[in-house]
């Protein structure tokens, strides 16, 4: 059985399809403009770089981060005045300097509750101060079985999708970041929140 990192290595092409060709985040677009144009925003979890083509659209600087390889090829063809990062993101990622914000994109459906706090401080550790965060998960407490494990032509992936609850995020930020609001509640089960960096 193959893991998360090989299943977007094999589907990369498809959320490619869907991402570039599907509307934006609306709730995200106005997160985005509460920054002045020229602002730097991270994209964790970029996967192929169609929300950091959107924002760069909007006239921000982004830069993005992801592990599957193959997603990456794909973003930096699409985005080529764009930096793009292979790396996880519970490394230490600091080395792309500070930004304004980070966005991760149900980057975190693939975290335990466990290491959320060391996914809150890495995220923290770029961001200046007064900076803000964007976060998608799916509503839910732990492993989901159904949404985990697939077969693609023959080959069966596990990419351990984790769900997770607000005051399971709000507990593994707490100290870090301070919970702000909820945005575009689409009764979908995938929840967007705000954060801020605590002590500003």
């Amino acid at each position: 059985m193959k893991g998360t990192m090989a299943f977007y290595d094999r589907t990369a092409p498809d959320w490619a399809k869907r991402g570039y060709e599907n509307d934006d985040i609306p709730c995200l677009s106005d997160f985005a403009r509460q920054f002045a144009p020229g602002s730097r925003i991270l994209d964790l979890c970029c996967g192929c770089g169609y929300d950091a083509h959107r924002l760069h659209a909007l006239g921000y600087d982004v830069v993005g981060i992801d592990f599957s390889g193959e997603s990456l090829k794909i973003a930096r063809e699409k985005n080529p005045g764009l930096l793009f990062y292979n790396d996880n993101l519970l490394n230490d990622y600091a080395y792309i300097g500070k930004v304004d914000a980070v966005i991760v994109i149900a980057g975190l459906v693939h975290v335990e509750a466990a290491q959320l706090p060391l996914a809150f401080s890495r995220m923290r550790a770029v961001l200046k101060d007064g900076g803000k965060l964007f976060v998608t998960v799916r509503e839910g407490l732990g492993r989901m079985e159904e949404r985990s494990v697939t077969v693609i032509d023959g080959e069966t992936y596990d990419r351990n999708f984790i769900g997770h609850t607000l005051e399971e995020l709000k507990d593994a930020a707490s100290g870090l970041f301070l919970f702000e609001r909820e945005v575009g509640c689409d009764g979908t089960g995938w929840h967007n929140y705000i954060f801020g960096c605590e002590g500003n």
